[in-house]
């Protein structure tokens, strides 16, 4: 993957299935949402930048781990058992139940921006899909340089999507009209995943 492959159609299909991911109602966008509705879009800041940081991380760290072990495997194999795990993440996202209505985040004087960092990288569906994206059933990684153009764009576009959900939810009616719909969004969400696993698996039997 090159600066001239970014909008490659691997590219684009990993970033249509993290994006899905990200916006799904879950800790994060709680956390981030849960503060910003109390304390404003300010007080926010550290904890989105932390959140970037983490996911940034957490990507490189996978990414280093799908690097050395990738050339070991089956790529059609990975390809399918990656497959498997975005349908089982589908169907677990669209089953979420809505979060309890008085959950807060816990970090409210300092420590934000490590509190947004501990929740990201410690995110076991983040983790996942990345496991699954880098060990070539989406995106392959090759190289350090493609490590950090790839930490770089999930960061951004996870700084970019938190802090529009903060400035939004700031507005506790946004909020709460976020929550009442949180089965839709949900269910929505699993099944775009749930299309994109089976196009992921399809691509383990090229035609011709």
């Amino acid at each position: 993957m090159s600066n001239s492959l970014l909008p490659s159609t691997a590219m684009l299909q990993f970033l249509a299935a993290y994006t899905v991911i990200m916006i799904t109602p879950g800790p994060i966008g709680l956390a981030t949402g849960s503060l910003a509705s109390l304390h404003g879009f300010g007080r926010t800041i550290p904890l989105v930048a932390g959140i970037g940081a983490g996911t940034a991380v957490l990507a490189v760290l996978v990414a280093f781990g799908a690097v050395h072990l990738s050339g070991s495997l089956s790529v059609p194999a990975v390809k399918i058992a990656g497959a498997a795990v975005l349908g089982w993440m589908a169907l677990r996202i669209a089953r979420t139940a809505p979060p309890a209505a008085g959950d807060e985040p816990q970090r409210r004087q300092a420590g934000l921006f490590a509190g947004g960092f501990l929740i990201s990288i410690l995110s076991p569906e983040t983790a996942t899909f990345f496991a699954v994206a880098f060990m070539g059933l989406m995106l392959p990684i090759r190289n350090s340089n493609e490590m950090l153009m790839v930490a770089a764009i999930v960061a951004i576009i996870d700084i970019g999507w938190y802090g529009f959900l903060a400035l939004a939810l700031s507005r506790p009616v946004v909020r709460a009209a976020a929550m009442r719909h949180h089965r839709v969004i949900c269910r929505a969400a699993g099944v775009v995943l749930a299309m994109l696993a089976l196009v992921s698996a399809a691509s383990a039997f090229p035609l011709g």
